[in-house]
């Protein structure tokens, strides 16, 4: 806890709404028992507005509407790389799909056709792919409200027209998973059509 509370107390960073991404410990220095370790409570999520619970082996994660702890990052870093990655990208053109997957696991991307794959980015929850002009996220959206998870795949480019390219490649992977209707665009605060990109 006082490694952490050194390297990562007093951080900000910018959430993708009003609030903001709060790191460090602000006097808290309980460590309780979960169903993945001992951890603490270190990040704020402004986005989420939950706490995010440090595990004593680095780990983080949170535990939603009663349910157990659910590592979402395999380091503090990682969590950090994944959610520069998102502020770097969030207002390229873009479109958001949902996936359902079965509870616990990982879509099963080989990624052949996207984007380099970004390791330091990536984690239990997070998945990167991108080149600099397009990128493909994958983030767990929901995994306490329903029999599978939900993860929302978002593609990205800076040029709008080979948006659709990317959707394709992504879809080549994971048709059977996509969930069909209406999806929240977190990065846009409205509802569009899935696979529709933004305006």
């Amino acid at each position: 806890m006082i490694a952490f509370e050194q390297r990562y107390g007093g951080l900000r960073c910018p959430a993708l709404g009003p609030n903001g991404m709060d790191y460090g410990l602000d006097g808290d220095t309980r460590v309780h028992s979960t169903a993945q370790g001992w951890a603490f409570y270190g990040i704020v999520d402004g986005d989420w507005t939950d706490s995010v619970k440090v595990l004593l082996d680095g780990r983080a994660g949170m535990a939603l509407a009663g349910k157990p702890l659910r590592v979402l990052h395999r380091s503090v870093d990682q969590r950090l790389e994944a959610h520069a990655l998102l502020l770097a990208v969030r207002h390229w053109p873009h479109l958001t799909l949902e996936l359902a997957i079965p509870q616990g696991t990982i879509p099963p991307l080989v990624g052949t056709d996207l984007p380099p794959r970004i390791d330091e980015s990536s984690g239990p929850a997070d998945l990167w792919w991108f080149d600099g002009a397009s990128a493909v996220h994958l983030c767990l959206n929901n995994w306490w409200t329903r029999n599978h998870d939900i993860w929302v795949a978002r593609c990205f480019s800076q040029d709008a027209a080979t948006l659709n390219r990317i959707k394709e490649s992504l879809l080549d992977e994971v048709t059977e998973l996509l969930q069909p209707g209406e999806v929240w665009c977190s990065l846009c605060g409205r509802h569009i059509t899935s696979g529709r990109p933004c305006p």
